[in-house]
């Protein structure tokens, strides 16, 4: 997949929102050359919702123009959404589920296996706390870490500055404001870690299938 450039033909004012913005520094959400981002990430992810399941090249496309990155065995369930798109980068054998959002102002990152239920959303950004500069479009945006192997929970929020440790579950309806350490299983709002993740949690089910698999 080769570089782009995201800043080119930006005004330099753009040019330097556009440098906040991913440093995690606060800036203007509403400049109109970060608009124009959205409404080219908008065109992309709205004509992936509409392909056919079976189209997989074109799908395929799509998502080489929308991330930064997109590693081999990505699937996404539409409807799909994100902010800018080309800040998110995806490992491989990744899935994402129904109706997921990413608001991908900061990168987001998934590594490597990572399961996505329906209706999760990945929120790298947020909004001035202050009336005055959010109105006037003041943001703040921080990277989100999802790592390899994770399962997020059906209509689980993570929130940016998030780093979620390999391996680790997060329980459906949970809001993770707070890193996760690895293999260990968080619930809540906020999530917060009930336990590590075992070889007792092993139900057998891999003996099972090695047995069919060996004819036994």
């Amino acid at each position: 997949m080769s570089e782009i450039d995201e800043t080119a033909g930006m005004s330099e004012a753009g040019r330097h929102e556009w440098e906040l913005m991913v440093a995690g520094e606060v800036y203007q959400d509403s400049h109109p050359d970060i608009e124009r981002k959205r409404a080219e990430a908008k065109k992309l992810f709205v004509e992936y919702n509409k392909t056919d399941y079976e189209d997989v090249e074109r799908r395929r496309e799509i998502m080489e123009q929308l991330f930064k990155s997109v590693g081999e065995d990505v699937f996404i369930e539409p409807n799909f959404r994100c902010e800018v798109g080309r800040n998110i980068t995806i490992g491989s054998h990744a899935y994402i589920n129904f109706d997921c959002v990413m608001l991908d102002n900061a990168p987001i990152t998934l590594g490597d296996y990572v399961w996505i239920a329906p209706m999760v959303g990945l929120f790298a950004t947020n909004h001035a706390l202050d009336f005055e500069e959010r109105k006037n479009g003041a943001c703040q945006a921080k990277p989100i870490v999802i790592g390899n192997g994770v399962w997020l929970g059906g209509h689980v929020s993570v929130l940016g500055g998030v780093t979620i440790g390999d391996g680790a579950v997060i329980g459906a309806g949970s809001v993770v404001t707070r890193d996760i350490p690895a293999n260990s299983i968080a619930v809540g709002n906020p999530a917060r870690v009930l336990r590590e993740i075992t070889e007792a949690d092993r139900t057998g089910f891999m003996e099972r299938i090695g047995q069919r698999e060996r004819g036994l």
